[in-house]
């Protein structure tokens, strides 16, 4: 499962779904909880840094990648998942659960894939921002 997170509201990723057109669902962080609990938060305070985890089956946090190439990011991704028993960020750690809802207001929440699905969270700043 792929998702993308922003500050965004559902409205706006509806909008930026309708032009780009992603085969992911864009998820909503307006007030940016889910970006705190990620510490994926721009130096300003005001939106998500564009960062990406990947979380296994399991729920644990097998990479962390802060320095987002958009060109090769999809690549760069697919590696990461492929390769996820390589990475470690820190023994034991949990990914944070949360419930965030997507363009169409379709509520997920993390822990429902426990055990089910590997997750990937990409954060970026905002819709329609640039690099």
């Amino acid at each position: 499962m792929v998702y993308g997170i922003s500050k965004d509201d559902e409205e706006s990723h509806r909008e930026f779904q309708k032009e780009y057109q992603f085969g992911f669902s864009l998820l909503a962080d307006t007030d940016l909880e889910v970006s705190r609990l990620y510490s994926s938060i721009r130096e300003d305070g005001n939106m998500s840094s564009r960062t990406t985890f990947v979380i296994d089956k399991a729920g644990y946090i097998r990479s962390i990648n802060r320095e987002v190439n958009i060109p090769e990011h999809g690549s760069e991704v697919l590696e990461s998942v492929q390769e996820t028993t390589q990475y470690q960020i820190r023994a034991g750690q949990l990914a944070p659960d949360f419930v965030a809802y997507d363009e169409n207001n379709i509520g997920y929440q993390l822990s429902a894939f426990k055990n089910k699905k590997s997750v990937v969270l990409s954060f970026y700043p905002m819709d329609m921002t640039p690099g």
